[in-house]
This record gives structure tokens, sequence and C-alpha cells, in this order.
């Protein structure tokens, strides 16, 4: 009885610690390909001419802004014209 206890045991340390060992390496391999993401999602992409960069910056400028209440009046065009 006490060989069927410590087999059925070592099978059991066994299989944890290759589990954790498995865990190890795949945590390792996620930490570095995250990190890699979000290293590149930190970098903005680099406006490549002048106009690129006004508009980046009027959107940026345009995002920060209040926004203001405005009445607005309909302008009705006569029948006749389309």
């Amino acid at each position: 009885m006490g060989f069927l206890i410590k087999f059925l045991l070592f099978f059991v340390v066994a299989y944890l610690l290759m589990k954790g060992f498995v865990a190890f390496l795949m945590g390792k391999r996620n930490t570095t390909s995250t990190t890699n993401r979000q290293s590149s999602q930190h970098q903005p992409k680099q406006p490549e001419t002048q106009e690129d960069r006004i508009i980046e910056y009027q959107k940026k400028t345009f995002e920060k802004s209040e926004a203001e209440d405005v009445e607005f009046t309909e302008i009705k065009q006569p029948q006749g014209e389309s």
C-alpha cells in the first residue's frame, strides 16, 4: 500500500512541476511579446508632411476644445430653384 501512495505522489509532484515549468515559459514568452506590442503602440506615427502635422494639431485642439451652444437659423431655398 505504501508503494502505491509513493508512486501516485511521485506522478502528482512530477505533473505539478512540469505544469509550473511550462507556465513559467509561457509567461516569459507572453510578457516579452506584450512588452514589444506596448512599446510599438506608445510611439505615435509621425506625420510625413507639414500639412499632416497641421491636420494632426488641429484634430488635437478640436478634441480639447469645449463645446459651445450655437443657435442655427434655417435657410430655405425658393421652391422654383433646385
